[in-house]
């Protein structure tokens, strides 16, 4: 999957169905609890896929907007929440030039969003989700680490880190050091940094990861 053909590669998958399945992954369920410490009722969920992430957050009582590049993910989205008569605001949208009002959300977050990219676009990306999110805000990521198993088993690709899956998708894997440096302390004040093991239930059945769980506060810089 090169950057310029992801919407047709993600349409492509979700044309066949769910990819990722209903439930929620348990990041989402652990944040829940952190965002309800901290405040938040507004959560931009960026790359919500078909929206098991996104329908959790609402049926927990969340304002949620969903953004994804695929036409054919948002579609079960939308069908699966008016089958549960819930609302979340689902957009086609692609995070690296959206035109969502900056200070918009009490929280964002991406999981499985910034490691698909190449290097240059990982910093957008990064940026957008800041841009997105009001002073003392939460932004949350999980992204593959060098200890998740595809890194010595799949095949180097384009960058340093960065492997093609079977399927031909991208995704880089990050060392601790790397990931920190997308995150200047001058606008991100880290309440969590930590490996963790990711539990989701994708349609091929339940697997786990190893990633990088950021959590974060986020400051205006002078």
């Amino acid at each position: 999957m090169e950057p310029e053909n992801a919407a047709a590669f993600w349409d492509g998958r979700y044309a066949q169905g769910l990819v990722y399945g209903t439930e929620p992954t348990s990041v989402a369920r652990r944040l829940v609890e952190v965002f309800r410490t901290h405040g938040v009722r507004t959560i931009l969920e960026a790359g919500c896929g078909s929206g098991r992430d996104a329908l959790f957050y609402a049926r927990e009582g969340f304002e949620v907007t969903g953004t994804e590049i695929s036409e054919n993910a948002l579609r079960w989205a939308r069908e699966r929440a008016q089958a549960e008569g819930l609302r979340i605001t689902s957009l086609h949208d692609d995070l690296t030039e959206t035109k969502l009002p900056r200070d918009s959300f009490d929280a964002a977050v991406a999981i499985h969003l910034i490691h698909l990219h190449l290097a240059p676009v990982r910093q957008t990306l990064v940026n957008q989700l800041w841009r997105l999110t009001r002073d003392g805000g939460l932004i949350a990521m999980a992204n593959y680490s060098i200890n998740e198993a595809g890194y010595t088993t799949w095949e180097p690709a384009l960058e340093p880190h960065t492997r093609r899956n079977p399927r031909g998708k991208l995704i880089h894997f990050f060392e601790e050091a790397e990931l920190r440096a997308l995150l200047p302390p001058d606008r991100f004040d880290l309440l969590t940094f930590e490996e963790v093991e990711l539990a989701e239930v994708p349609d091929s059945g339940p697997v786990t990861h190893r990633e990088w769980l950021v959590i974060a506060r986020k400051i205006r810089a002078c």
